[in-house]
């Protein structure tokens, strides 16, 4: 079984990118559903012993409740930024085994965690990349191979870089892969190419209120993040 850890910075700056599309109480509202359905996602797991939040500021107390669910503040952990605060609240845990999730994931189901307790169990670590090849959503790991976080910009390379090939298996999945993190994410999760995934009751709530409201319907997005989103104009 796995103890997982779900980072969720202060909720007031979350999706910043998405500050061009979205409201600020869009994005908020965006955010927590999302966080809502991967919370859930998780405590539904059968390998997940623990689900440790570490929070930032701002989030309501909405999240779904349960024995094995545990919020530490982040100024609880010490450190500054995400990849300090993470290696501080690895600290807290006892297992032997840890998943780093990302709490951006609409489309995260049962069959994406199944696959990766799979990929682990093939090679004690586990890399899964967002849908750009550049960035990192998840890695699952043991606590006698902690790797150092390097999650931010080209953080796939990073981790490709340090981590020793023959122990870890780079794991592609649709709901481990789809983050909404910019206009082209969130195009693809309302219009475009992800329209049709299925994801978690609070997000489709979220979309289908956006799309009543006609978020970026009307909103000419940059030629190369259309392409990006696999969306045909």
């Amino acid at each position: 079984m796995f103890d997982v850890v779900l980072p969720l910075k202060a909720l007031p700056e979350a999706k910043s990118r998405l500050a061009e599309v979205l409201t600020d109480s869009q994005r908020r509202e965006l955010m927590l559903a999302m966080a809502q359905d991967v919370v859930a996602a998780l405590l539904a797991w059968s390998d997940c012993r623990s689900l440790t939040i570490l929070q930032g500021t701002g989030w309501p107390p909405r999240l779904p409740m349960a024995s094995k669910l545990r919020v530490i503040r982040e100024g609880e952990c010490g450190g500054v930024g995400l990849n300090e605060i993470l290696t501080a609240g690895i600290d807290k845990l006892v297992g032997g085994r840890v998943v780093v999730v990302f709490g951006d994931l609409p489309g995260l189901a049962a069959a994406d965690l199944k696959a990766l307790r799979t990929a682990f169990d093939e090679g004690n670590t586990v890399i899964c990349p967002d849908d750009q090849n550049v960035g990192t959503n998840a890695l699952a790991f043991s606590v006698q191979n902690i790797p150092v976080f390097r999650f931010g910009g080209n953080s796939l390379r990073e981790y490709g870089r340090n981590i020793c090939s023959e122990r870890c298996v780079v794991l592609e999945r649709p709901g481990l892969s789809f983050d909404v993190d910019t206009p082209a994410g969130l195009y693809a999760l309302l219009w475009g190419r992800n329209a049709a995934m299925s994801v978690g009751p609070a997000t489709q709530k979220w979309v289908q209120a956006a799309r009543r409201s006609g978020v970026m319907w009307r909103i000419q997005v940059p030629v190369s993040t259309q392409k990006n989103a696999g969306v045909s104009w």
